[in-house]
Formats: C-alpha cells, structure tokens, sequence
C-alpha cells in the first residue's frame, strides 16, 4: 500500500471521526453552543487537525450536507435519480433528530445556504434561462432552497404524516414548476 493510501485513509477516519462528534453534539446542545474545542474533544483529535480539514464548524457542517444535497440539487438538471433522492428522503426522516435541529433552529439559515450555493452551481451550468421573467440563477436557487428546506422542515417536524415517496415526488415537482416558464399577463 502507497504512502498516499494510508494519508487518504488517515484523512477519511479523522474526518469521519470530526463530523461523528458534530453530530453527536448538535443532539446534545444548540448549534451556537458548540465549539471547535467541543469537536475536537469528541473526536479525540488535537485543535491543530480540525484547522487542517476545516476553517471552522460551519465550513463542516456545509461539507457533511453536500452530499445529501447535490441529490436535491441535482433535480433542476433533470439529472436527479429517482431511487437516490427516495433514498436521500428516508435518510432524511432516519436522521429527522438531526434534521429538525439543523432545518429548523438557528443553522436553518447556513443550511439553506449551502443547498442555495449546490443548486446555483447546477443553475449555472446550464446554458438556457431559468425562466421567462429571466430569474437570475442565484435568486432562482435560494428560492428553490428555501422552498426544499421548507417543505422537509415540516415534515421532519412530525406535524403533517406523508410518505418518502410522496415527499420526494412533491420536491422533484416543485423543481421543475421552479423553472418552468410562465406567462403572466402585464
């Protein structure tokens, strides 16, 4: 086995190590509660380790998001798998302790942000406009985000009961009505 084998290994267990104790502590107190010494007790890693991976907690927690939702971004592509995003969804409601703390309490805004900055990407990549009021991709995405974010705040909350499926059906959906172009009368 390569050196760079070992590093790579040694990066994903210290990272994996890094965002087990976020989680851990973000059921355990309130986000602006936490700190990096707080982290790096948990994770049983030194301060200096957490500085080499991130600048702080919420450039953490915005990596350990990416990839749940580049599958909700991926939807405005039309790329988005249906069986990942069924998938992203249950995890979503497997996890809804640490969904409800992060969509709906004081990171609900850095969390929204980091889906906003994924769909912007895809938005970009794109070569038509968004729409025909020539929404800008950057206003088209935090609309978008706001609204996923919404919509599965609410119902990671346990107030309204709907399936997975339905869930996901209803997120795809609204990122095409999203995008569509629309005539409105001036």
């Amino acid at each position: 086995m390569t050196d760079l084998a070992v590093e790579d290994r040694r990066v994903q267990r210290t990272k994996a190590a890094l965002v087990g104790a976020f989680v851990h502590l973000v059921l355990d107190r309130r986000y602006d509660q936490i700190t990096v010494a707080d982290i790096v007790e948990r994770a049983g890693v030194g301060r200096s380790t957490f500085y080499e991976h991130y600048d702080n907690k919420d450039e953490l927690l915005t990596e350990g998001l990416m990839g749940p939702f580049a599958v909700l971004a991926d939807m405005v592509t039309g790329a988005c798998d249906p069986v990942r995003l069924f998938e992203t969804i249950e995890h979503f409601w497997e996890n809804r302790r640490v969904g409800n703390v992060l969509f709906a309490g004081p990171t609900r805004q850095l969390v929204t942000r980091t889906l906003t900055l994924a769909i912007e990407q895809r938005l970009g990549a794109r070569s038509h406009k968004t729409s025909s009021s020539d929404l800008p991709p950057p206003l088209a995405a935090a609309y978008l985000a706001s609204a996923q974010i919404g919509l599965l705040s609410e119902w990671l909350s346990g107030h309204t009961s709907c399936p997975p499926n339905v869930v996901a059906e209803a997120l795809q959906r609204m990122a095409v009505g999203a995008l569509a172009p629309t005539e409105i009368a001036r």
